[in-house]
């Protein structure tokens, strides 16, 4: 199968799993409706003052971090390639009246429907592992940043993804550099705490494990320049068993063993 074809699939799979993420307790539509931001800590702490700025969303899915954003003072554009979830952000800005605009398209085709540069691109949590190809994606992101803009990344550390939960305690489970390429037959979507996920048609979903050096090296190949560089110990959702909430909208692995989420800045 090739990438087109993986990628299309994923655009099916996230347009079922669009109209499941509306009864998400991780998206929390109802809470949102009732002005809570969504963006958790790390995006918060990295995007810093959005207010005035224009902003892209890559990979926005329903849009509510991108409505958050809109609601913090920033001029947003969100893109997705899922149309079920453009339709959702896009509803919810206008139930809102929240002055955001929306655009559908894959992401590596996104120069040929959406114009201009912003002060600020950003991408949130679990969009770089279902891009076949990263420096395309960096150059993409890159063009659309305005000289002396910013490029935010946060997203799940890849470290987490190498380990699975064995009777309460954290063992390796695959290796970070083989099987790169990732397949799942899909009838459970994520929220916060496993017990919450929500059921969705089975689908298939197509996903590549990108290390963090593969991830600035593009960046820095795209012609940005790399302001900042975190890794955390908490992440934004319960991925394994053994995970445990903070109190503060995240969660965490008893001790802090690992890495679980890791943001980097760059400028133009």
């Amino acid at each position: 199968m090739s990438d087109l074809e993986k990628i299309t699939a994923n655009r099916e799979g996230f347009n079922l799993r669009a109209r499941a993420h509306m009864q998400s307790s991780y998206y929390d539509v109802e809470r949102f409706r009732q002005g809570h931001n969504m963006l958790r800590r790390l995006e918060r702490e990295e995007l810093g003052d959005v207010s005035g700025r224009s902003l892209l969303e890559l990979q926005c899915h329903i849009g509510v971090n991108s409505l958050s954003l809109a609601r913090m003072g920033a001029h947003v554009t969100g893109m997705d390639i899922s149309d079920e979830a453009i339709d959702i952000a896009r509803g919810l800005a206008g139930d809102l009246g929240l002055d955001a605009r929306f655009v559908q398209s894959n992401l590596y085709d996104l120069p040929a429907v959406l114009d201009g540069e912003f002060d600020m691109v950003f991408t949130g949590y679990g969009t770089l592992s279902f891009l076949p190809d990263i420096a395309g994606w960096a150059k993409v992101a890159a063009r659309y940043v305005k000289p002396g803009g910013t490029l935010t990344i946060v997203e799940i550390h890849p470290v987490l993804t190498l380990f699975g939960d064995v009777d309460g305690e954290l063992r390796i489970a695959r290796s970070l550099f083989q099987s790169r390429d990732v397949h799942h037959e899909m009838t459970k979507s994520y929220a916060d705490r496993i017990a919450d996920e929500v059921e969705v048609e089975k689908h298939s979903i197509y996903g590549w494990r990108w290390t963090v050096e593969e991830v600035v090296n593009a960046l820095i190949d795209a012609g940005l320049t790399i302001e900042r560089l975190r890794e955390v110990p908490y992440d934004a959702r319960q991925r394994l068993p053994l995970m445990v909430p903070d109190g503060d909208h995240n969660w965490r692995i008893p001790g802090d063993p690992i890495p679980l989420s890791f943001a980097c800045v760059a400028r133009k």
